[in-house]
């Protein structure tokens, strides 16, 4: 049953469409631009790399529209070096019918003051029972410009060498995606993104951030894509940082994330 719900709306994800993402990022409307500290974030933009200059460890987890075999995990660490920051990631996503894993290595480096750079190199690979398993590369490209003290633009190529997968040469997403964060005070902030895939229409994300105090953080977000509306809360104890998030499609009803953050070291 729940499987034709999925095809009568119109949600048929390619492979691998299940991509990267924190539960800040999804309450900011699915945002994959990264203009925060959020490692399990430059996953998909690892231009963002350089907010803290200690080794940290991120993970989460989410089910979308509370069905199992939609769920997946992720797990993201790195470590700054003098050269620039190093990272990795591990996702997966599926059940035992259908599994897609990727394993991500990642590099960023602030190339000068108000530039940031960085490239992820991503290995997915598919496995069917009594199909077997595949495997294929994708390159993504990542930028970031402090415009001034209070704008910032990002942009993201990811798969940008159009990656195919399996016998039937199956294109995985190839997504160009842009965005503008403009810092209102402190504790208050936007942003905008307009996430465009090289096979579909492309869709406009939009989200907010407020930080009433220093251990909260909310995010409010909407898709125009889907219609998604989205939300998140991050809570801040001494070091370790949890968070939530939870998106409403108008047809499929609620997913939702859980995801921790901890930095080590001094």
């Amino acid at each position: 049953m729940h499987i034709l719900l999925l095809f009568a709306t119109g949600y048929l994800p390619a492979a691998f469409e299940h991509t990267f993402l924190s539960p800040l990022n999804v309450g900011l409307g699915f945002s994959y631009i990264n203009f925060s500290n959020n490692i399990l974030g430059t996953i998909m933009d690892p231009a963002s790399f350089g907010q803290e200059d200690r080794f940290q460890l991120a993970g989460q987890t989410g089910r979308r529209f509370n069905l199992k075999p939609l769920t997946h995990n992720s797990f993201a660490g790195s470590i700054p070096t003098r050269w620039g920051h190093f990272g990795l990631g591990i996702q997966s996503f599926g059940m035992k019918q259908y599994s897609e894993s990727t394993m991500s290595l990642i590099y960023g480096k602030r190339l000068k003051k108000r530039l940031k750079a960085g490239i992820a190199v991503n290995v997915y690979s598919l496995s069917i029972p009594d199909y077997g398993s595949t495997n294929t590369v994708g390159v993504s490209l990542a930028w970031q410009v402090q415009l001034n003290d209070r704008v910032h633009w990002g942009t993201i190529l990811h798969n940008l060498n159009n990656p195919v997968i399996g016998d039937v040469k199956e294109p995985l997403p190839q997504l160009i995606i842009t965005a503008l964060s403009f810092t209102a005070t402190k504790k208050i902030s936007a942003q905008i993104e307009w996430e465009q895939d090289t096979t579909y229409e492309g869709q406009l994300k939009a989200g907010f951030k407020f930080q009433p105090i220093e251990w909260l953080l909310i995010h409010t977000g909407f898709v125009s894509g889907t219609g998604q509306v989205t939300g998140a809360i991050g809570l801040n104890f001494y070091r370790i940082k949890l968070n939530y998030a939870m998106a409403n499609h108008p047809n499929l009803g609620p997913s939702h994330w859980m995801g921790f953050h901890i930095p080590l070291g001094r």
